[in-house]
Formats: structure tokens, sequence, C-alpha cells
């Protein structure tokens, strides 16, 4: 018998004709769609599997994800999955990420969440971590990492009810990763199955900043999450030290370098400024 699998869409002022599109999508492989929508006005759907809740407000990713999974596992869920409205889950997407996370079980793995292979929507060109690429499970293909995306990243109950949900001060930049972090400190595996493909798309792309290197580049305003986020979990020490001090190099770059080759400079500046301040000062939530 299958699983009881709950997708949970986090939605923020999205095209309605592809939300619907999204959800018809989930509906194919999963017992209920969840839709927690971050937008200012509300989303309906006329279908018995699917629920919704309109926030009227922007309360972050991870606030709304901890909505939506703990609706989920009051309600019969025994795995959530988590999904962006832009993402574009592969038709065998679910069935992989079971079949991944069963297989590990059997052999005895602690096994936390299984996370997808993504590639980018636009090229095709999958995303792979540059420095650590993670380790291949001995007689498997399956890949023990750090960190997954949070978008289609398949999670038990067994992980929720020991790790709890998403840290909701962080609001959206680093969620994913932290709550990977966490779960591997309570002992579990976090998983990557390159079977499970799922199409997504970064922020507004990549652009080739002084003749050689690619930048992401997101809203300016996620320059401050960004920023003040890295000194949150600079204080954790279940963040790597290599994430750390990555970080740091990449801190120091854009501080010097974004206002002047992206455009917004001087508004990007200006919110990256406020995130080491208020990164200094703990600050925690929606930017204000």
């Amino acid at each position: 018998m299958m699983a009881e699998v709950y997708s949970i869409l986090v939605s923020y002022n999205p095209n309605i004709s592809e939300l619907n599109q999204a959800v018809d999508r989930l509906l194919l492989q999963t017992k209920r769609v969840i839709v927690c929508n971050n937008s200012d006005f509300s989303v309906e759907f006329n279908h018995q599997r699917v629920k919704v809740f309109n926030f009227y407000e922007n309360l972050g990713i991870a606030k709304a994800q901890n909505i939506g999974m703990k609706w989920a596992f009051e309600n019969g869920a025994e795995f959530i999955l988590q999904i962006d409205q832009d993402s574009i889950p592969d038709s065998r997407l679910v069935k992989n990420l079971l079949a991944c996370h069963e297989t590990l079980t059997k052999l005895g793995y602690k096994i936390g969440l299984v996370g997808s292979q993504d590639y980018d929507k636009d090229t095709n060109e999958l995303s792979v971590a540059k420095v650590k690429k993670g380790r291949v499970i001995e007689g498997t293909s399956y890949i023990k990492v750090d960190q997954v995306l949070s978008s289609g990243s398949l999670i038990p109950f067994s992980t929720y009810n020991c790790v709890g949900g998403m840290d909701d001060g962080l609001f959206i930049d680093a969620v994913d990763s932290e709550y990977c972090w966490r779960t591997a400190k309570f002992g579990y595996l976090v998983v990557k199955d390159p079977s499970s493909l799922m199409a997504h798309k970064l922020g507004e792309g990549k652009k080739k900043i002084l003749g050689f290197a690619y930048v992401g580049v997101p809203a300016p305003v996620r320059h401050y999450y960004q920023v003040r986020n890295f000194f949150l979990l600079c204080r954790r020490d279940y963040a790597p030290l290599y994430w750390k001090a990555s970080n740091a190099f990449k801190l120091v770059f854009k501080l010097v370098f974004y206002p002047f080759v992206l455009s917004d400079g001087k508004r990007r500046f200006y919110y990256m400024l406020k995130g080491v301040k208020h990164g200094f000062s703990a600050r925690v939530g929606r930017f204000e």
C-alpha cells in the first residue's frame, strides 16, 4: 500500500493559472495538497483533496510550512512533500523518494529526509554542489549530503516528531539548510536521490559579473535575510564550519561588488547593511 503523502505548497503572489497547474500535478502523486498562501489575496480550490490556508500576509516560508506540516501530520499524513510554487516535479518524484526512504530504512539507516535532484528549468543544468558533493551510500545510488533544497524534499512524521518544524525566525533564507543540519544533529541522515528529478529556478536567475563569476540575482530585500541569517546561524554549533567560512567570504564579496555591478545596487547595499546590523543584534522574523 502506498504511504500517505501530503504535499505542502507555499505560494506568494502566484500566477493563478500556474498555481492551478502546480496543484494538479501534485494531486497525481500525493494524497492531499495543502496550499499555504502567503499572498495578500485569497486563492480557492474546489477539490476535496486540497486544503487551503489563506494568510493575507507574508508569514515567511518557514512559518507557512510549519502550519502546513502541523495540519498534515494531525490529519493522517505519514510523509509530507515540501514544494515551491514554481518547482515542477517529475511524474515519478514521490514514488522515487519513497523508494529511497524504504530501501535505506530496510538497510538500517535512520533517515531524516530525502531530497530531490533539482535542475534549472530554463537550461536543464543539474544543480550540483561545488565543494561538499556528499558521499554515495555503499550499495546504493543514494547520496548522504549535508543539506538539500526544501522544495522537493520528503519528510517523514518520525523526523517531525523528533526534530520539530522549520525555524520561522529565519523567515526565508537558509531555512532548508538549517533544518537539514538540525536533523543531522538528532542523528538522522539527510539523503539526496539522483533519480528524483525536479525542475526549479532560484530567484531571478544568474548573472555574470567581473567577467568570470556567475552569481544569483534575488530580489534586493532577499539580501537582508541572507546576511542577517548568516550571522544568526554562525552562533549555532550544528551549522557546518565550511558553510560559515564560505558565506563569510561571499558576504565580503557581495558588500564590495554588488552595489556597483548589479541593478538596484544601492538598495541591495542598504539591505545588506541592515542585515549585518540585525544579525549582530539577533533580530528574527520579517524585515520591518
